[in-house]
């Protein structure tokens, strides 16, 4: 399992993640200390346009996904008919 790769569509898409960091206003560091990964991990992840991912860059996907949408209010929202993938806060400040 040491080269295992998730083929299936991976969600939230690393580009996503870089849009959420921007909504919310991160940079790199400080998502990376928040998810409890290197800021170098972020930076990798964010770059990744391949179609598959290794399952440990998953692993990183999710706490990176689960830290925007549980701390910051991002909801990530995937394609519709009439619309493309994005990225918006849940819960805009006021």
């Amino acid at each position: 399992m040491i080269n295992s790769r998730v083929t299936d569509a991976i969600w939230p898409t690393p580009r996503l993640i870089r849009a959420a960091r921007g909504l919310a206003g991160l940079d790199q560091a400080t998502l990376a200390k928040r998810a409890k990964v290197s800021r170098k991990s972020v930076n990798v992840i964010e770059g990744d346009e391949s179609e598959t991912m290794d399952f440990r860059r998953v692993a990183v996907l999710r706490k990176l996904q689960t830290v925007l949408e549980n701390d910051f209010g991002i909801e990530f929202q995937k394609a519709t008919k009439s619309a493309g993938p994005g990225v918006r806060l849940r819960n805009p400040k006021t």
